[in-house]
């Protein structure tokens, strides 16, 4: 099973507050619970900002600009 999330939108008045982390972790452990083994993403090239929140979030850039999370062991 894979998850993809596709819209994660932060108000900007809430931008570097955390929020899009939380966000993000939390997709995570819903992905989790719900058995996938990874949560792909997709971002346009132009988002710098969320492109480096998915990365600090452990998500691995793919050519195809889709982010990858892999559930540990």
């Amino acid at each position: 099973m894979v998850h993809e999330v596709t819209d994660e939108l932060v108000a900007e008045a809430a931008r570097g507050k955390g929020v899009g982390g939380a966000l993000t972790s939390e997709a995570i452990v819903l992905a989790r619970a719900a058995g996938a083994r990874t949560v792909d993403l997709t971002s346009r090239p132009a988002r710098k900002a969320a492109g480096r929140l998915y990365e600090r979030a452990g998500f691995e850039e793919r050519d195809t600009r889709v982010y990858r999370y892999r559930m540990p062991a």
